[in-house]
């Protein structure tokens, strides 16, 4: 918000205000000027009894003096009440206006009616506020720095959001997580669905996909030997189960019953990815198919895995 618009709102705020204030209080004061009317007219209500006034009725001119006198007393007495009384039926003090209110009010007796003028000045502006102006006008200030505030806040958050709606969606690859200190597997999208493993297999598993990332165009067939460097990395996995606190009676034989093995390893990840099953290329052991030369050819090896499709709690 420029200058010239937080003057603009600020002025108007003061103004709004302003006008308020001073209407409340021309009510106000309209009200007050009525409780003081009516106690005045019970005061000359009470007093006509030994006023003397003319009556037309009666012939009688009544006495203009004492009259006079009577108002010029009771006048005093209003002094520091914005009304005056100026005229009892034909005799006047002869008030000048001065810009106020002239109104007639009238009390009736057994034999005539009595006319009373009075003059109300109706005071738009009081010394003392001065002071009203200076809190309005603060009070307007503040109100236009807390709205401007609200504005600049709301414009950064519509920015925010509208900067947050435009950022381009970022694909999560989705992987496979194996977590040593629980021994199971797990999708990183979904850490509800789990799988656990034996210590053989689950090490087994570590160890082959180290083994063909390091190694991807290697053919490993059941109908040979367990390469020795893939058993060195299974034994490698064992022990850090064993720093890891698990309890293990023996170190197991990963060169025996290699298809029992792998069978567990497949039921683990079948529930695993049983949500991506397009993964299973990538992280599924092959099974053999056919049988004769067909399955003599047949790898086991992960032939798709890469080092960035695997993550490793406790490695």
């Amino acid at each position: 918000m420029n200058n010239k618009r937080l003057f603009g709102v600020t002025l108007l705020i003061f103004s709004a205000a302003l006008l308020t204030f001073k209407l409340s209080s021309y009510l106000q004061q309209a009200q007050h000027n009525d409780l003081i009317m009516a106690d005045i007219e019970n005061r000359i209500a009470l007093d006509l009894p030994r006023l003397d006034l003319s009556n037309r009725f009666l012939k009688h001119s009544g006495n203009h003096d004492a009259i006079v006198g009577y108002l010029k007393r009771l006048n005093m007495q209003l002094i520091q009440q914005p009304i005056q009384v100026n005229t009892i039926n034909d005799v006047s003090l002869a008030l000048t206006n001065n810009g106020r209110e002239s109104r007639i009010e009238y009390l009736e007796t057994s034999d005539q009616k009595v006319a009373i003028t009075f003059l109300i000045e109706t005071r738009w502006w009081h010394t003392s506020d001065i002071y009203t102006f200076i809190v309005l006008l603060l009070l307007a200030f503040l109100f236009s720095k807390w709205a401007e505030l609200i504005n600049r806040t709301s414009l950064k958050h519509l920015a925010l959001k509208e900067q947050v709606e435009q950022l381009p969606l970022i694909n999560v690859q989705v992987k496979l997580v194996i977590d040593l200190q629980d021994k199971v597997l797990a999708i990183n999208d979904n850490a509800e669905i789990k799988a656990g493993l034996a210590n053989k297999p689950l090490c087994f598993y570590l160890a082959l996909i180290e083994f063909c990332v390091e190694n991807p165009d290697v053919t490993l067939n059941q109908n040979k030997d367990v390469p020795d460097e893939l058993i060195e990395l299974a034994n490698k996995y064992f022990y850090r189960l064993t720093q890891l606190g698990h309890t293990i009676r023996k170190r197991p034989n990963f060169t025996n019953s290699l298809e029992k093995t792998l069978s567990e390893i497949r039921a683990a990840l079948d529930e695993v990815l049983i949500e991506h099953s397009q993964l299973k290329e990538i992280y599924y052991p092959p099974k053999a198919h056919g049988e004769g030369s067909r399955s003599r050819l047949h790898s086991y090896g992960l032939s798709n895995i890469k080092a960035d499709d695997i993550e490793v709690i406790g490695k």
